[in-house]
């Protein structure tokens, strides 16, 4: 079976440890689909802090991996693909349940936790690429002169 190495990432678990797909596949008595991971509802504006908020709830409980597309569906298996698909449910439940009532029904038929992530992020996620050149041009543009480095800085 395939492990996924844990890294440096996951501070509840030693950096050099390694966890079978199989760990992440199970699901606790106290989960269920009424879940609600994060206090505050996403609502479009606020989908950065939320996007961390709900990304940090779902390492908590060993579920990250769906909605980032690295525990992929199996294929082959038709045991391990209806657990996958059940745990699978079970995220886009989570994630669907901490979105605002007004935006929830454009998701609710997405078909994966990942494509549910994939599709939250193109719509809400607003890019900073202008903004990141800008920056860096006028950064460029900066000069210190002839002034000593106390007298630029105050």
């Amino acid at each position: 079976m395939a492990t996924i190495d844990l890294g440096n990432d996951v501070g509840c678990v030693a950096a050099t440890s390694t966890a079978t797909v199989r760990d992440y596949m199970h699901l606790e008595y106290s989960d269920h689909p009424g879940m609600i991971l994060v206090s505050i509802p996403m609502t479009g504006n606020n989908y950065l802090s939320w996007s961390r908020a709900i990304q940090q709830a779902l390492a908590v409980n060993m579920k990250l991996y769906f909605s980032d597309g690295t525990l992929v569906r199996p294929a082959g298996n038709l045991e391990e693909f209806k657990r996958w698909n059940c745990i699978d449910s079970m995220v886009t439940t989570w994630i669907l349940n901490s979105i605002s009532k007004e935006l929830v029904g454009i998701f609710q038929y997405v078909g994966s936790a990942c494509g549910l992530w994939l599709e939250l992020k193109t719509k809400f996620c607003e890019s900073n690429d202008p903004a990141i050149c800008q920056v860096e041009h006028d950064i460029s543009l900066i000069a210190q002169g002839n002034m000593s480095i106390i007298e630029y800085y105050t």
